[in-house]
């Protein structure tokens, strides 16, 4: 599957992990592009994979042939439940569930027609409960995006922030600021 285009990738990946029955759903850039109804430019490919670290090689398993997982990326994603994979050029971020809120977020994808296919995407306000988690400034504009489609659950995010991070983490300041006039 060399030379394959990134819309492509997503599709096969999708279909391989429908076929594997692992739940799963596209985040990053390529749900942003259903919560603002604006396309931003990605060149990665971001999954959540709705299962425990202890099934990462399943998940591995699974993949697309051409999907390269290397024995640090494998062990970090026993370990962490997350990892950067390549797929030739690309990389393919996969997240594993490590927290009662993933498994939550799995019961709230929601499925979208992309490129002729039905592939899975984060809901909005699970998107942006992991962009905040993330605390890049690509993801802060990301979230200004959200507010400005009016997709984003201002209110929602926040306390998953705070029930997650805790009242005095900044980026739940920074999340609340996003509303306020002149913001």
């Amino acid at each position: 599957m060399s030379g394959l285009r990134l819309v492509d990738r997503i599709v096969a990946i999708g279909a391989a992990l429908d076929g594997a029955g692992l739940p799963h759903a596209f985040g990053g850039a390529l749900a942003l592009a259903w919560c603002t109804q604006r396309a931003r430019g990605t060149i990665d490919i971001d999954v959540n994979v709705f299962v425990p670290a202890d099934r990462a090689d399943d998940v591995l398993a699974a993949l697309p042939v051409g999907v390269r997982c290397d024995e640090p990326a494998r062990r970090q994603l026993l370990d962490t439940g997350q990892a950067r994979l390549w797929w030739d050029g690309t990389p393919v971020d996969v997240f594993l569930d490590t927290t009662e809120f993933h498994r939550q977020a799995a019961l709230r994808t929601r499925r979208e027609r992309f490129a002729e296919h039905e592939v899975a995407f984060l809901g909005c306000s699970d998107l942006a409960v992991f962009k905040a988690f993330f605390d890049r400034t690509k993801d802060w504009a990301d979230l200004e995006e959200m507010v400005a489609a009016g997709t984003l659950d201002v209110e929602r995010v926040a306390g998953t922030l705070v029930r997650y991070l805790g009242p005095d983490d900044h980026r739940v300041a920074r999340l609340l600021s996003l509303t306020e006039p002149g913001a």
